[in-house]
């Protein structure tokens, strides 16, 4: 069966059992929410060292400087590791894009244990005398994760626009020159296609984003979930987010990938470290909540639940909700006090709000399902 196909179906299954969760709220207050105390009885200070002796919050800040050369209108950002079996595909979807923008192609093999080094080095030499290769640099460094591997680009961006592309996924045609026309023409620090599988919103891919958004900032290293920096850091940060229509970027869904592997594992926890070490950093440089970045905020907090959930430790889960509570009233009091701040959100994500403000664990536990 087509995997996209497959994607589509769990989606479609999960809302059925969200919407399901949230019409029979009444009666799961009253059954599984029973189950759960009123209050957690984990502190801050015990939830945190919990999780960190389950798994260690061994992330970095994504704070820093980077050297901006825009030599080019675009510069794409490949990271590989593994992905022999989809990267001659994934760099055939780049090279062969039709467009007027120049663009200059960083591949940073991230310490492969397979041949896909053997494959970029033959892909590069079969490029010699075209005008491509002096578009193409290839680095080789010892593992250290996704973030740590577009950063190592993003040390010298060689770009107006930056673009991420992952090795075992495709450019569809025309995607850089569509994406790259409405971005210019709208002004826009971020343009954002649709996956095939759906929309590209708070994924790193599938769009391509304003240099300067990225002087300062940069994937905070050693964390998985770390995409999150988009609704965290980029989002806010852009002067004006556009939205383009159709499908421009092929998402595989690749079953030996890291974000396969994670579910069930206590890596699970770094969806919580990164958001923290993320709003951390944000509010660190004097930059404000908004109503969007509050309502992202509460969203993510409905993902790292799912995530956790997978783990089956209601010790887990209530430290996580006790870190949740500490977070929200930290950085986003002033939105639990601003009664048309609330009145905007939808329902599930308005009871979410009320029960991290009250500390309510039990209604967290309904209004996350």
């Amino acid at each position: 069966m087509n995997s996209a196909y497959i994607i589509k179906a769990k989606k479609l299954i999960r809302n059925a059992i969200r919407q399901f969760c949230l019409a029979s709220r009444p009666l799961l207050y009253h059954t599984i929410g029973q189950r759960y105390p009123k209050v957690s009885n984990i502190s801050y200070t015990e939830a945190l060292q919990y999780l960190d002796s389950l798994h260690h919050d061994k992330g970095d800040s994504c704070i820093c400087t980077n050297t901006i050369h825009a030599d080019y209108d675009l510069h794409i950002i490949i990271p590989v590791y593994n992905t022999s079996a989809y990267l001659q595909d994934c760099l055939n979807s780049v090279f062969r894009q039709e467009t007027h923008f120049s663009f200059f192609v960083s591949i940073i093999n991230d310490g492969s244990t397979d041949n896909s080094q053997d494959i970029l080095n033959n892909i590069h030499a079969s490029l010699q005398g075209t005008a491509l290769y002096d578009n193409i640099e290839i680095i080789h460094q010892d593992n250290q994760g996704l973030s740590c591997a577009r950063n190592r680009a993003l040390n010298n961006i060689r770009g107006k626009y930056i673009m991420f592309v992952d090795s075992d996924d495709m450019l569809l045609p025309n995607a850089i020159h569509t994406l790259m026309t409405a971005a210019i023409e709208n002004e826009a620090d971020i343009a954002e296609g649709n996956f095939n599988t759906g929309t590209t919103h708070g994924c790193a891919c599938g769009k391509v984003y304003s240099s300067h958004l990225f002087q300062h900032i940069h994937f905070p290293p050693g964390y998985l979930f770390e995409d999150t920096l988009n609704i965290f850091f980029l989002y806010p940060l852009s002067r004006k987010t556009f939205q383009v229509p159709g499908v421009h970027y092929f998402y595989r869904e690749n079953p030996t990938s890291i974000m396969h592997s994670f579910q069930g594992s206590t890596r699970t926890i770094d969806s919580l470290w990164v958001s923290q070490r993320i709003l951390k950093d944000y509010f660190s440089q004097g930059y404000n909540a908004t109503d969007q970045l509050f309502c992202d905020y509460l969203k993510d907090t409905i993902n790292i639940a799912q995530h956790f959930h997978t783990l089956h430790n209601e010790t887990a889960m209530q430290a996580m909700f006790t870190i949740q509570c500490h977070i929200s009233k930290t950085y986003f009091q002033d939105m639990f006090s601003d009664s048309t701040t609330l009145a905007n959100l939808p329902q599930d994500l308005k009871n979410l709000a009320l029960s991290l403000c009250t500390g309510n664990y039990r209604a967290f536990r309904i209004s996350s399902p």
